[in-house]
């Protein structure tokens, strides 16, 4: 959507800063101003867990147009009305890609599965092949209102000791340092069917 925010975050970013700030062990420390919505308690009975699958880890996972084709075109033949519908829309999706993306185009064209790779998380969220980063959980914030960077995910890279507090500092402007504040968000950056998740989708659908 932007060169910076996926489509979610910024369509409402002062929603998912919210929903991030759920995951903190101070929720003030992160909610965003400049709302009429009610501020949170400075601490909640339990924090909530996050598990984010950001453009890092679905560009992972992607179904080709060949791949596509190869499977739909016997079920189409064979009058399928499942295929007949899916074909429908895939083709949109696929004439899409081209449109807004150079170098794609033919039975090469890779489409990425970002809400289907949430969706076989929820199915198969046991199996020992997903994993967070190595980090996680992360400190994630959402910028709810910069004029290019609304819905922007915001981590801090400085290598800086952590400093003990709840109040700003000059040198800590927003706690980014305090381990008393801030996100504590699952950023999810392994699976275990990335170079084979296109196939296995289609064989789950059509099977």
């Amino acid at each position: 959507v932007t060169p910076v925010a996926e489509f979610n975050s910024y369509a409402d970013a002062f929603a998912a800063a919210r929903v991030y700030a759920l995951t903190s062990p101070s929720p003030r420390s992160t909610i965003p101003p400049g709302t009429s919505l009610p501020v949170y308690p400075a601490s909640l009975g339990k924090q909530l867990t996050v598990r984010l699958f950001p453009l890092d880890i679905t560009l992972r996972h992607n179904l080709t147009r060949g791949q596509f084709r190869s499977t739909i075109t016997p079920l189409l033949e064979a009058g399928s009305p499942l295929a007949t519908w899916v074909s429908a829309f895939m083709a949109h999706t696929f004439a899409t890609l081209e449109r807004l993306h150079p170098k794609q185009n033919g039975d090469s064209a890779e489409l990425s599965l970002h809400d289907p790779v949430c969706v076989w998380y929820a199915i198969t969220a046991e199996d020992g092949g997903w994993k967070p980063s190595a980090t996680s959980p992360e400190d994630i914030r959402v910028e709810t209102t910069g004029q290019w960077t609304r819905g922007l995910c915001v981590v801090d890279r400085r290598d800086r000791h952590p400093i003990e507090g709840d109040e700003e500092s000059s040198s800590d402007h927003g706690l980014w340092l305090s381990a008393r504040a801030g996100n504590r968000v699952w950023r999810m950056d392994q699976s275990p069917v990335e170079t084979t998740f296109g196939g296995i989708l289609m064989d789950r659908i059509f099977s």
